[in-house]
């Protein structure tokens, strides 16, 4: 019996343990709680909040005339807006749908719950809904196209509707964006 006990000292010392693994737990769940980032769900945040902003009083007292409005949204939306509505379960003939949160969106709307909340909800359901992201836009007179990969100098070549028929090399794709956006280099 005598090794089944322990000594005061040791009680101690498992008490104080104790207590810091309790705190560094405490601490270690206390800084992981994620920031908001304005860029979280950008998408679905202004596909909604677009939505939000259509509907008239009349349209907010049932979910069908929500998704009514939806749904002519939808109809007009364009890359990624469109992605959104094919996530929340509005699509078209072309496209179809992928989700059937399109009823809890509607009714969320009749109440007037607010589009990041909403986001926020819809992201436990299906985080794809959070992971679309707009474009960065340049400015081309700001950015070093040097720094830029032949693909994002074609990417803007594309964009911006410049002709890129025989252009092999990156200064090639360089000298015709700064020749359409007018810009002169410095010498």
């Amino acid at each position: 019996h005598q090794y089944l006990q322990t000594p005061p000292d040791r009680k101690r010392q498992v008490r104080a343990m104790t207590r810091v693994t309790a705190l560094l737990m405490f601490f270690t769940v206390a800084s992981g709680a994620k920031k908001t980032d304005d860029s979280d769900c950008e998408v679905c945040k202004s596909v909604i909040s677009t939505i939000d902003g259509l509907l008239t009083p009349a349209d907010r007292k049932t979910s069908d005339a929500v998704e009514l409005v939806m749904q002519t949204y939808c109809n007009t939306a364009k890359t990624q807006d469109k992605k959104m509505c094919y996530y929340m379960g509005i699509g078209d003939a072309q496209s179809g749908t992928a989700g059937g949160v399109k009823r809890e969106i509607s009714s969320s709307l009749t109440r007037g719950i607010n589009a990041k909340r909403l986001c926020t909800r819809l992201k436990s359901k299906d985080a794809q809904m959070c992971e679309l992201k707009y474009e960065k836009k340049i400015d081309p007179h700001t950015t070093n196209f040097a720094k830029l990969r032949v693909k994002e100098l074609r990417k803007i070549c594309d964009d911006e509707g410049i002709d890129t028929k025989g252009l092999v090399e990156k200064e090639e794709y360089i000298k015709n964006i700064k020749l359409h956006f007018n810009i002169k280099d410095e010498i």
